[in-house]
């Protein structure tokens, strides 16, 4: 993997093997299919609080950072009681989509592990390898549900976590914020996705590596139907962790 890309786009692209391609647009199905549920079925997949969160999730924010969408995360280490939140769900779609991501959670270990490692061969970030595997119980898979009609769907922002593995998106949209100091669209397509470092990566790199900032903005497309996407942000051990509603940011 060409991790040298860091240092001169920001991100790494990801050729996408059809294996693991198969994997999220079964994974994608399935969440496709839960979206359509009720209301009142979804939430019994429900979990955690806006810091630890978990299962199926309904954001509706007013303000200058308004929100309105469905998110769902997984977690491995979560996954038996999502299973069994799943199976008091009449419709099989609450099942069949748990089973789906946890089948695609060990089509990604591979290519996580492999940017873990070349990252800290080529930037000397010691342990770094081992952190991400033996934290692979953490790893979050957010699947996400806008609703049409927004202008902006996420603003500018840098991920909290370690890195991000950006898997899925319905339609263009998702920008990143270059070195340049310019906004690009990002290079995400059916045969590419990309991987970028977030928060706690650039603390562990002491700043040699930067958290991408990036937004998703809305088209024709996306404001008449709406978008669906899926990213797996990917946590590691032994690193400082951002509470953006417990502390003061990261940046400061």
């Amino acid at each position: 993997m060409n991790v040298a890309q860091l240092m001169s786009d920001g991100y790494v692209t990801l050729a996408y093997p059809q294996a693991l391609r198969d994997r999220v647009e079964d994974a994608m199905r399935a969440w496709t299919r839960f979206c359509a549920l009720p209301y009142d079925e979804k939430a019994k997949l429900s979990g955690g609080d806006r810091i630890r969160d978990h299962g199926f999730m309904l954001r509706k924010d007013d303000g200058p950072n308004s929100d309105d969408k469905e998110l769902f995360h997984l977690i491995k280490r979560n996954m038996p009681a999502l299973r069994a939140q799943a199976d008091t769900v009449a419709d099989r779609a609450a099942v069949q989509f748990v089973h789906a991501v946890d089948v695609l959670i060990d089509s990604v270990m591979p290519h996580v592990v492999e940017f873990a490692r070349d990252v800290e061969r080529v930037y000397g970030i010691s342990g770094f390898e081992r952190d991400v595997k033996e934290s692979s119980s953490e790893w979050t898979f957010r699947f996400l549900n806008y609703r049409p009609a927004r202008p902006v769907l996420a603003s500018e922002h840098v991920d909290r976590g370690g890195f991000t593995l950006h898997l899925y998106e319905s339609a263009q949209g998702g920008q990143y914020f270059g070195f340049d100091g310019k906004w690009h669209d990002w290079p995400v397509n059916h045969d590419q996705t990309i991987i970028f470092p977030s928060m706690s990566l650039q603390h562990r790199a002491k700043c040699l590596l930067k958290g991408l900032a990036h937004r998703v903005v809305a088209n024709d497309e996306t404001i008449r139907t709406g978008r669906q996407s899926m990213v797996a942000f990917i946590d590691f051990d032994h690193t400082h962790q951002f509470n953006k509603f417990g502390g003061k940011r990261m940046q400061d």
